[in-house]
């Protein structure tokens, strides 16, 4: 039976006329309710049929839900037989190709999920059959590459979701013929965005998310800068935070300035779009109650660099807007944001969602967070970055309960106090980065159950204590690179479901695998770069560890540096044997890490040979003559026991003879 589901399953599809004869009703098999005259086709966890082998519903219009199968490959015609489909859910799956043609037949579809599959690669012929589509998901595979042309034919498309791929670079003019109006492209290694081919192409976006990306702030980010600077207050676009070069390192790019992203110049080609000040809108509130231009349109308000004609209202990188582009602009300027009250060291914008402000306090003075008043309604975002605050009060966040992002780093902060955020519910980002904390503590995050972004890199932390970030059951990326730590607690990543971990430049020369390391279930990316690495015996499980993570997981190279005879070799060009020796003479071993001392234990697999290799056969040979030893003196006492054990009972009898004689005398 077990072998039959494994050949329906994986066999690939030549014809659908080969599998008439074994077509089954599909609401037979799934779960089929209708609502609202539209039928939703429920075939979750369906998986002894292949799409292809179902016969449709009798409806106009219905929902698939092909999720929880364990599909693999879409072969070409898969879903030839459901036309009238306008959404298809395949998320969670384990899809690892789509062979052209897969979706031939799907001529009504609007929406396809994608999404926690193992998809690497978008070709030009991944989405034939399905031109009305408007709204794809994608996110949460290993995607490396789009082929140019991938969404050529998806003239209606208007959401496209990539969040949390492996995507370094978007080709030229993919989004060309697409009518996006939402981008998510977090969590990938897009370093630049540029606008000829790129963003020349997304006039119409009114949502883009940009975040966690390491971003490469040099002349190659000019572009991006000077388009956000350009883009309308009520367009939601994501923060892109420099990660390179180091001394722009957290930085938010667009609170960096022209000269600093390249100091050589920003060359005659790139020109930024002047919009008339007639167009434009008040955007900032100040404590007196007046209005202020936001920075976007106190640039746009400059006069133009040159008098060339062409360098006019409407233009971008040197290409002109038609005048429908520019009506839809203007189209998005019509919400006027509230006046509010603003702390006075500080700057207050709408936020795109109109559910609060985005506060900006950096580098004001600020001493303490009493400071900031009148305090702000709604706030969204409040950036304290960059000021000389040391001390962080329970009361400080009293009214900031609907935060959702909170910028506090590059202050002096030594010390948090434990339900400083209890109240924070909402706090999705939190930014503890270059202050000096020194030690870390469950009490510190209590009530930050829906935080996903944490940042502790660049303060001076030598301890964590154990349970530090149970309370953070959301908790996807955390930095605590350039620290001082030396180990890290039992079960400490057990109750965050941590993709990107960085542990980058502290004091560790071993981690153990046991307990630590090998609680990171849905790691995409970790860092373990300049750290005092110790390649001998207690670094061959981490090293082990290393080798078997997949191929999506980034892993920067760890270089050793004691003992002297492996200084600034990389770990994984030595073998196990090498780094112990210890190996060869023991056929099997167990990896033990002295702090915290657990027992490295392989994970349940294919068995495998010992570490250390083959037993070498002289240890063989003496294991024998130890046993025929022990064997031949086994049996020698034996006969000794034996021969005794048969003497006794002829004494005994001679006794009694001799009393018997003596009675008669």
């Amino acid at each position: 039976m077990i072998l039959w589901l494994f050949l329906v399953l994986s066999s690939p599809v030549s014809s659908t006329t080969a599998d008439a004869d074994i077509s089954v009703e599909i609401c037979n098999v799934c779960s089929c309710v209708s609502v609202e005259n539209v039928l939703y086709v429920n075939c979750e966890k369906v998986a002894v049929y292949r799409p292809n082998q179902l016969k449709p519903p009798w409806s106009n219009f219905y929902h698939l839900n092909f999720q929880n199968n364990l599909l693999i490959i879409l072969y070409p015609n898969s879903f030839l037989n459901f036309t009238h489909a306008v959404s298809l859910q395949l998320g969670n799956n384990k899809l690892q190709n789509i062979e052209g043609g897969a979706f031939m037949g799907l001529s009504a579809l609007k929406q396809l999920h994608l999404n926690n599959n193992e998809l690497k690669i978008l070709r030009a012929d991944t989405f034939l059959g399905i031109e009305n589509l408007e709204y794809l998901q994608a996110d949460y595979n290993l995607i490396k590459f789009i082929e140019r042309g991938a969404f050529n034919k998806l003239h209606k498309l208007k959401v496209l979701i990539l969040n949390d791929n492996l995507i370094s670079f978007l080709p030229d003019n993919i989004f060309r013929f697409a009518s996006l109006t939402h981008l998510d492209i977090r969590g990938n290694r897009i370093q630049k965005l540029p606008y000829i081919g790129v963003l020349e192409h997304i006039g119409r976006i009114v949502e883009l998310q940009l975040e966690d990306n390491p971003w490469n702030c040099t002349c190659d980010l000019l572009p991006l800068k000077a388009w956000l600077e350009n883009m309308p207050y009520n367009i939601y676009i994501g923060e892109a935070i420099c990660e390179t070069p180091s001394d722009l390192y957290g930085r938010l790019l667009k609170e960096t300035n022209k000269q600093e992203l390249c100091s050589m110049g920003t060359g005659s080609d790139f020109d930024v779009r002047i919009l008339p000040p007639s167009q434009l809108e008040p955007g900032y509130s100040t404590p007196n109650g007046h209005t202020t231009q936001t920075s976007v349109h106190r640039l746009v308000t400059k006069a133009p660099k040159t008098t060339n004609p062409s360098k006019i209202s409407g233009i971008v990188a040197g290409k002109a807007l038609s005048s429908r582009n520019l009506s839809q602009i203007v189209s998005y300027q019509t919400r006027v944001p509230p006046l509010t009250p603003c702390p006075l060291p500080c700057v207050c914008k709408t936020h795109p969602s109109d559910l609060g402000l985005s506060v900006n306090c950096q580098e004001r003075n600020i001493e303490s967070m009493a400071e900031l008043v009148p305090k702000p309604l709604n706030a969204k975002k409040l950036h304290v970055n960059g000021n000389y605050i040391k001390d962080v009060d329970t009361t400080d966040f009293a009214e900031f309960e609907g935060l959702d992002l909170l910028h506090l780093g590059s202050n002096r902060i030594s010390v948090i106090k434990g339900d400083v955020f209890r109240n924070l519910t909402n706090l999705r980002r939190l930014y503890l980065n270059g202050n000096q904390i020194e030690r870390l503590s469950p009490e510190m995050f209590a009530g930050l159950h829906n935080l996903q972004y944490l940042y502790l890199e660049y303060n001076v932390i030598k301890e964590i204590l154990a349970g530090t970030f149970d309370l953070m059951p959301n908790l996807q990326l955390l930095y605590l690179n350039n620290n001082l730590l030396r180990s890290l607690p039992a079960y400490i990543f057990a109750g965050a479901p941590l993709a990107r971990l960085n542990l980058r430049n502290n004091h560790f020369m071993y981690l153990p695998v046991s307990g630590v390391l090998d609680q990171l279930k849905s790691l995409t990316q970790i860092d373990l770069e300049g750290n005092p690495w110790d390649c001998t015996c207690d670094l061959v499980a981490l090293k082990l560890w290393l080798e078997k993570l997949n191929d999506g997981i980034v892993v920067k190279e760890l270089k050793c540096e004691t003992p002297v005879q492996f200084a600034n070799i990389e770990l994984k060009s030595l073998k196990n044997e090498i780094l112990c020796p210890k190996l060869l003479n023991k056929p099997s071993a167990l990896f033990t890490s002295p702090m915290p001392a657990v027992i490295f234990t392989t994970p349940p697999g294919p068995v495998r040979s010992p570490p250390g290799g083959p037993v070498p056969l002289s240890i063989l040979i003496l294991s024998i003559l130890v046993v025929l030893i022990l064997t031949v003196f086994v049996a020698f006492c034996l006969l000794v026991f034996v021969l005794r054990r048969n003497k006794k009972p002829t004494i005994k009898h001679e006794g009694i003879g001799n009393q018997e004689c003596s009675s008669m005398q």
